[in-house]
């Protein structure tokens, strides 16, 4: 939501996404519940559009962005965290290709 600051970041802490990060079961909860609360959030932006939106443009920082743009940077995110996922597996377990 273009109302809302970003999540875990500012000017001037760039890297407040990693810094203070550890295994702490309730920090682990929080980010959970924060990252439900931005599906529904984005769940509930996306119900409102027909599919022929898709090319139109929405405000972002200081600028717009279009629809589709915003979906597909969706896609290459999950897509590069799950690779991330994979390669830490990859080195506990061995295997690969899976």
């Amino acid at each position: 939501r273009q109302d809302e600051p970003p999540l875990y970041w500012a000017p001037d802490a760039p890297d407040d996404d990693f810094d203070g990060a550890v295994p702490d079961p309730a920090m682990v909860d929080e980010a959970f519940t924060t990252w439900r609360h931005q599906v529904a959030q984005a769940d509930e932006w996306l119900d409102g559009l027909d599919d022929d939106n898709l090319g139109d443009t929405v405000p972002h920082r200081d600028g717009t962005v279009s629809v589709r743009d915003v979906l597909v940077h969706l896609i290459e995110e999950y897509a590069r965290h799950a690779g991330h996922a994979d390669l830490l597996r990859e080195c506990i377990d061995g295997r690969t290709g899976q």
